[in-house]
């Protein structure tokens, strides 16, 4: 069963603000709702949120410069942006500036939960692979002999490759950590 998630809202139109609370609040998350791109900062600054979601067209702020605020701050909370006037261009530099999605209005709820299921999913694996690289720290290969050195370029050469490799060797010899 999907983990309840915690949502920031932020649109300047009123209906839209409520309409997708209540769908939030219907498939069981909780969102808080924001009409301003200001506002939103403030309440990111108070509170933790698990997905912020933004009209992209709103007065004063808009939320591409919301993106670019939340990324200059070292915000890491995923941000998917909304736009009824979207076009291949702003979608492009929206993620660009690190937004995890874009979508287009008007918004189908089963898309939009798919979307804040997709991104928590996300956000929880890469939660997960932080602490498992912290809990194994690192590990390197040792030796300095030819064999080694010549192992390394061979090594440095496959990896920027997408090619499938197999790694042969005697049990306890590195095949693990080359691999």
């Amino acid at each position: 069963m999907p983990r309840k998630a915690h949502l920031l809202l932020v649109d300047d139109d009123p209906n839209t603000l409520a309409s997708l609370s209540r769908a939030f609040r219907l498939a069981g998350h909780e969102a808080t709702v924001c009409d301003n791109a200001n506002r939103a900062v403030e309440l990111l600054r108070a509170e933790n949120f698990d997905l912020i979601l933004s009209d992209v067209v709103m007065p004063g702020k808009s939320g591409m410069e919301l993106l670019d605020d939340l990324k200059k701050a070292g915000v890491k909370t995923p941000v998917v942006l909304i736009s009824g006037q979207a076009n291949i261009e702003m979608a492009v530099k929206a993620t660009r500036l690190g937004a995890l999605d874009f979508l287009e209005k008007p918004l189908s709820t089963d898309k939009l939960l798919v979307t804040v299921e997709n991104a928590l999913r996300l956000t929880r694996l890469e939660d997960e692979n932080r602490e498992l690289l912290e809990r194994l720290g690192k590990h390197e290969l040792v030796g300095s002999g030819p064999a080694m050195k010549k192992l390394r370029a061979q090594i440095e050469r496959v990896a920027a490759s997408e090619t499938r490799v197999c790694i042969l060797g005697e049990t306890g010899t590195g095949k693990e950590l080359v691999a």
